[in-house]
């Protein structure tokens, strides 16, 4: 009796919690996406399902190289067999990495995050008019010897990944790469049209403060907060007050500089003085959103910092900082 119940106790023992994240993932899907992108005669011993599994066995395990993956995915190759899944030499996974094309597991990415965003949804603490999106890049330093496509600096390599995160789930729904030396208001434009949805509200820092990303985004009809250059030529405040405390001046305003009336002619923008009594300092804020509060508007541009802890948590608990590819493709599967 003893013995049976041991047998069957080991039967029904759960497999690794490895394999059990693994169960989350559309198989069926990625499967017939491999059918679809890879010629019907090449009959390869390895598949799109088995290099995802490698890539995400990297992630959790924590491997620098090619080989760590190898030798970790062989000593678990049992727990792998109940998801039918092989353990990818370096040198195949190498290949698949350099020869797959990124955009197959972006989509897998952009698939999971429909089935599975609503248990993320609820940080932002208030209703807003339209969906709330937090716009900014970082920069990842990579030796230039290796990855001779990231010119940086004259003596350093490095690449940017322009990131929008919506700020209700908080996970990015753009990630474009571009070389480190990339403008980030020239990208402004690809990643904000990238969401498809106009009737947004994008939230920048002043890195982003260029008069004709202003003046497309009011005319596209998505409202922006950001902070306003503290040398900004303007029309006096006093003129157009829309509300004034002691804790804060809200305002409607037109740019009077040259360049400015060049770009922006006599459209108007609303500028929120506010003031952090945490701080102790004023802060302004620059928006083309007139139906919003004063209040909502600093607590938008105060939520923007969840996108920097985005990218900490990014870079510390993924392997985001060391590759094991070094081709374009390689570098963004792996992201």
């Amino acid at each position: 009796m003893d013995s049976h119940f041991n047998e069957s106790a080991n039967q029904n023992a759960p497999i690794s919690f490895f394999a059990q994240l693994l169960k989350y993932l559309p198989k069926d899907w990625i499967v017939q996406e491999d059918k679809r992108i890879s010629p019907k005669c090449n009959a390869r011993k390895f598949s799109l399902w088995d290099q995802i599994v490698s890539l995400l066995f990297c992630h959790l395990a924590g491997c620098d190289s090619l080989r760590e993956i190898e030798d970790g995915l062989i000593s678990a190759v049992g727990k792998l067999q109940h998801l039918a899944a092989k353990a990818m030499g370096r040198t195949t996974l190498a290949y698949a990495n350099e020869h797959r094309s990124h955009e197959t597991v972006q989509k897998l990415y952009f698939r999971l995050l429909q089935t599975y965003k609503n248990p993320f949804r609820g940080h932002l603490d208030q209703d807003y008019l339209h969906p709330v999106y937090a716009l900014d890049s970082t920069t990842i330093s990579v030796c230039l010897s290796r990855f001779r496509w990231a010119h940086y600096r004259r003596a350093k390599g490095g690449f940017k990944l322009h990131t929008i995160l919506d700020e209700d789930i908080q996970l990015p729904v753009v990630m474009n790469m571009t070389d480190g030396k990339r403008a980030d208001v020239k990208e402004a434009k690809a990643a904000i049209e990238a969401l498809g949805n106009k009737e947004i509200t994008v939230v920048m820092d002043r890195g982003y403060n260029d008069y004709a990303l202003f003046i497309w985004l009011t005319r596209r009809g998505t409202k922006f907060v950001t902070r306003i250059k503290e040398n900004a030529k303007t029309t006096r405040l006093k003129d157009d007050v829309i509300e004034e405390t002691d804790t804060y001046g809200d305002y409607g305003f037109r740019f009077t500089l040259e360049q400015a009336k060049a770009v922006c002619g006599d459209t108007r923008f609303r500028l929120v003085q506010w003031y952090d009594s945490d701080n102790d300092r004023w802060f302004e804020f620059l928006s083309n959103d007139f139906d919003l509060t004063a209040q909502q508007i600093a607590d938008l541009y105060r939520k923007r910092w969840q996108i920097e802890l985005f990218f900490k948590k990014l870079k510390q608990n993924l392997k985001i900082k060391s590759f094991i590819g070094t081709s374009e493709h390689a570098v963004m599967t792996q992201i």
